[in-house]
């Protein structure tokens, strides 16, 4: 689903400094707005929020953040992939009209999840009705969030798509300033809970504007959930290795108990979130540039098969999806290391400018290279899932959940030094996994492309 790619290639195709500026701001907001405007606006609120919360209540404001993306993420993982791939399906196929109904369904489902949730949650927690509702809302809200970015990665206005964004992001930093003065914690997270409900509201208002002539319900995409079990895993474990080191470190002897359920880390947790921030840029770069080159080859070459062109023709799609790859990949490896060493070289300078606790270099540090290695192997099993390669994918999932899991729980006990380094090596093993099985793949694309298909009498040319 490389719709909005497309559109943006245009920006980048003459000189034009303020064209090549404004695809880059938009491909950096499309592809990495909903994390990204979301993790700025709780650090500027967390700053101007230090002075008007005790640190018990600044803590509480913080985890209620952190815990709610958790939550949203890992809940969303169970459904992303098979939803997106039946959108794809139905895009592929000219057949809009159920999108309306299945997204209606699913915030549906989402804001039901989130009240049920939040409840049994919640309830360990001594807090009012009032701030256990806001909480609520705020988890029903991100996940309508990821949820419209679905059904909007092939729109038409993403000009509207960052719009949203910017406006959600910007009042949830004014509504969390005004709001705190006058009720403190409640103040500071309803404010911000109220930009993420806008975003979530003007988002919602995209898809149904986007598809405004097409209404038909219909629960065929529930059969995509066992049709593609692997899917949903796939989904589950991204996202679980993303959040398993800090849950680590959260619950572990280096943590710090908040409230009820609520442990955390400063240390390890900011570090790791800046640290994040150093790969937008290959997110821009692989929406542009990978995804739209990478797939107009892709789909030239399954066009072909379907159209019987003779073998000569394929081999040369083959290799033209192999120069394709190995040549936008290249070229996002050399930005991202020019962005990744410069930000490791001046770490200290990065964490004195954010006036940041020295123990936080060192993480910071790992967290850079990790994101790095993230980045790339996060990539290779997009790609890979194009190829309809899903227990590879899978695999190297479970690789990336288990390893983290499992070094982050040894350099916990190793002293600070040591802390991130176990995200960095679980990184290394999945991009190596992954490397290998997308090697694999290309070597062996027409095989794996036929010998996929079912045996019926339609496969066969008759004379």
């Amino acid at each position: 689903m490389a719709g909005i790619g497309f559109r943006l290639t245009k920006y980048f195709s003459g000189k034009n400094v303020w064209d090549n500026l404004k695809g880059t701001i938009y491909s950096t907001v499309i592809s990495s707005g909903p994390w990204l405007i979301s993790v700025l606006s709780v650090f500027f609120v967390g700053l101007y929020a230090q002075h008007g919360l005790n640190r018990h209540d600044l803590y509480v404001f913080k985890c209620i953040i952190s815990y709610t993306f958790a939550a949203s993420l890992l809940l969303f993982g169970a459904f992303e992939m098979p939803l997106t791939r039946y959108l794809a399906d139905k895009l592929y196929m000219a057949d809009i009209s159920t999108f309306r109904g299945v997204f209606i369904n699913i915030v549906t489902i989402a804001v039901i999840t989130s009240g049920t949730l939040g409840y049994f949650f919640y309830a360990f927690f001594d807090w009012g009705i009032i701030l256990r509702m806001i909480c609520v809302g705020l988890l029903a809200a991100i996940l309508i969030v990821w949820s419209s970015m679905i059904f909007l990665s092939a729109s038409k206005n993403y000009v509207k798509i960052v719009i949203s964004f910017l406006i959600g992001g910007a009042s949830s930093f004014v509504f969390s300033i005004v709001l705190g003065k006058q009720f403190a914690l409640i103040g500071y997270i309803g404010g911000y809970a109220l930009g993420q409900i806008l975003t979530a509201i003007l988002l919602a208002q995209n898809v149904f504007s986007e598809y405004s002539d097409f209404e038909y319900f219909s629960l065929e995409y529930l059969t995509y959930f066992s049709k593609y079990k692997k899917l949903i895993f796939v989904g589950m474990f991204y996202y679980l290795g993303i959040w398993v080191d800090k849950f680590i470190f959260w619950y572990s002897e280096v943590g710090d108990h908040v409230e009820g359920l609520f442990y955390t880390n400063q240390y390890y947790d900011t570090a790791m979130f800046l640290s994040y921030l150093t790969i937008v840029p290959s997110f821009a770069v692989f929406m542009v540039q990978v995804e739209t080159d990478f797939y107009i080859k892709y789909t030239y070459f399954y066009r072909a098969i379907e159209d019987k062109y003779n073998l000569k023709f394929l081999e040369n799609g083959i290799e033209e999806i192999t120069i394709s790859l190995k040549k936008t990949i290249v070229n996002l490896i050399k930005i991202q290391t020019f962005v990744s060493v410069i930000c490791w070289y001046f770490s200290q300078e990065i964490v004195e400018l954010l006036y940041l606790p020295s123990l936080m270099e060192p993480v910071f540090k790992y967290g850079v290279i990790g994101a790095f290695l993230q980045i790339l192997f996060l990539i290779s099993n997009i790609v890979l899932l194009y190829f309809e390669e899903r227990k590879p994918v899978l695999i190297n999932y479970l690789i990336f959940l288990i390893s983290n899991l499992v070094l982050s729980g040894i350099t916990v006990e190793m002293g600070v030094r040591y802390h991130g380094l176990g995200y960095v090596v679980s990184s290394l093993l999945t991009l190596i996994s992954s490397f290998y099985f997308l090697n694999e793949t290309l070597k062996n694309i027409d095989y794996k492309t036929f010998m996929s298909q079912k045996m019926t009498s339609e496969n066969f040319i008759t004379n």
